[in-house]
């Protein structure tokens, strides 16, 4: 007995000894972990990794940026934008060589050309003449390789042999545990121990979970890409930008473009099928029929009008008489008196008409000028009194900015403002047209008035919050970048600065002074081209 187990112990030992060679997947768990390999230039890259699909082939002149990316197709594509926007250039002429082969790219969108041309096992170096914009530049591309081969799908792995092993342990362990209690508990704690020489498919248990990435990353985008999502740059360089200050706002419209619809006395509103109410945003033409109103009257007034009505036919028709009897006597009767009795019976027929259109009839009410129902405050069948607003109109073209400054000393020093409503989107030009001499008692500021451009107005709307940044004077900025650079990147703020035709680095910055829609930074230089339209969309492709 002890010799079988002595035998069946050996046994085991041998099989957990050898626990590093069981990595399954292809792995060899018990070699070293090979050294990280060095960085691969741009270039090569495009031939050795897997997605050398969307890799391509840069280089940077003085007016143009170029990427090449041959196809297995015969034909490489050329992406062409500007050196300092990124913007994809159009209805350029490109002219590419090669020391065994020259041609002309064809135009296959914008920014993206097509030259016949493949280039050979050993790579070329390509020299392309471009003239577009009015520029001319000269870029050669250096070790444009072909497409590598597609990737081979690595062999499946036989799991069938992780199986058996384990079988085979197990089974070890059994008769261990029948022959001793003993023994088999030591083997146990022994193959437990040893269990970490079994992890599956090269999985690290115990490495930490990857973060995001920090600033200072290289964000990698193929111009295709960057082509896709509208990525744009601008040069980093000093600015001259106006000294400005922040102050609260209010759109709120030009007195000569809004209007306040009021019932001229007490009445009563009329649904009529003619003149429907208008409805907020519809527009309305200057005596267009906006609303139909019955006058409310008592009892007893509405008694005194038609009296007065019965008084005026009464009247209308003696002097009908009068005048049908005169032009019957025809020469007898004065000619005085036939055209006294005839003003006497327009001046009582207008008087009819007015007593049936105002005090007992009904009131058309009119648009007084061209442009926008703001607010309908009316329905039909409501009593509306003369110190109400029944509809408002505004015209959109014609606007103004109301700021409050509370800076005494900066309201007679403001040379000009823009205003703004969302940080992401451009300043509003404004034109200064006055400031208040008197505090208001209300917020305790003063009021300056600004004119709204006929052209800006439609980003604008009556009753918006804006903020106003009044212009005072001039000041230098070193580095000057769009405000809408400069991002929130790994709990930083971060610049996107292109590096390469097809690399962006996440550059961390401070940011030292906010002049208008310009921010002051320190972390750049100038001449460096930072993106100012797809932060958010880099940002996600880290």
């Amino acid at each position: 007995m002890s010799v079988s187990f002595r035998a069946v112990l050996a046994a085991a030992f041998l099989v957990l000894s050898s626990g590093p060679g069981l990595g399954h997947g292809g792995e060899d768990h018990a070699a070293p972990s090979p050294a990280p390999a060095a960085a691969v230039p741009h270039a090569a890259q495009a031939a050795t990794v897997p997605h050398a699909a969307q890799a391509g082939f840069a280089a940077e002149g003085d007016a143009f940026q170029v990427v090449l990316l041959p196809g297995d197709d015969g034909v490489t594509r050329l992406f062409l934008a500007g050196i300092d926007d990124n913007e994809p250039v159009a209805g350029a002429i490109i002219d590419a060589e090669t020391a065994n082969w020259q041609g002309r790219a064809g135009m296959d969108a914008a920014g993206v050309y097509s030259l016949a041309w493949t280039p050979p096992a050993e790579g070329a170096d390509v020299t392309v003449t471009i003239g577009a914009r009015g520029l001319d530049d000269l870029v050669l591309v250096s070790g444009v390789l072909p497409p590598p081969p597609p990737a081979v799908a690595p062999a499946a792995v036989e799991h069938w042999r992780h199986y058996a092993v384990g079988g085979l342990i197990g089974v070890g362990l059994a008769a261990l545990l029948l022959l001793s209690r003993r023994r088999g508990a030591a083997v146990l704690a022994l193959l437990l121990a040893s269990g970490t020489a079994t992890a599956h498919e090269g999985h690290d248990h115990a490495a930490a979970a990857v973060s995001a990435a920090p600033p200072g990353t290289v964000v990698t985008l193929p111009k295709a890409t960057q082509f896709l999502l509208g990525i744009r740059t601008v040069r980093v360089e000093p600015r001259e930008a106006a000294d400005t200050v922040r102050v609260v706002g209010r759109v709120v419209p030009d007195p000569a473009g809004y209007a306040r619809v009021q019932p001229s006395q007490p009445a009563r509103v009329v649904s009529d099928a003619n003149f429907p109410l208008p409805v907020p945003g519809q527009p309305v033409r200057r005596g267009q029929v906006v609303a139909v109103l019955e006058p409310t009257l008592t009892t007893l007034e509405r008694s005194d009008k038609r009296a007065s009505l019965y008084r005026v036919e009464s009247e209308i028709a003696i002097q009908e008489r009068e005048a049908a009897r005169q032009a019957a006597l025809g020469g007898i009767v004065a000619p005085k008196t036939v055209e006294d009795t005839r003003t006497r019976l327009d001046q009582l027929r207008r008087e009819r008409q007015q007593l049936v259109g105002t005090a007992l009839g009904r009131e058309l009410v009119t648009a007084p000028l061209d442009g926008i129902v703001a607010d309908v405050h009316i329905v039909p069948g409501e009593v509306v009194t003369v110190d109400r607003p029944m509809i408002e109109i505004v015209d959109p073209t014609r606007l103004r900015v109301e700021a409050v400054i509370h800076d005494f000393a900066l309201a007679g020093r403001i040379a000009g403002a823009t205003a703004s409503s969302r940080p992401s989107e451009p300043p509003v030009p404004l034109t200064l047209l006055g400031v208040s001499p008197r505090v208001d008692a209300l917020d305790q500021g003063i009021h300056a008035l600004f004119a709204v451009a006929a052209d800006s107005a439609g980003r604008l709307r009556v009753g918006m919050p804006v903020d106003v940044f009044v212009a005072t004077g001039a000041t230098s900025l070193r580095t000057a970048v769009p405000r809408e650079a400069v991002a929130e990147y790994g709990g930083r703020q971060v610049v996107f600065v292109r590096t390469a035709p097809e690399s962006f680095e996440a550059r961390p910055v401070r940011v030292d002074k906010v002049v208008g829609s310009l921010a002051e930074i320190d972390g750049v230089h100038a001449g460096e081209r930072v993106v100012v339209q797809g932060v958010e969309q880099l940002k996600a492709a880290r």
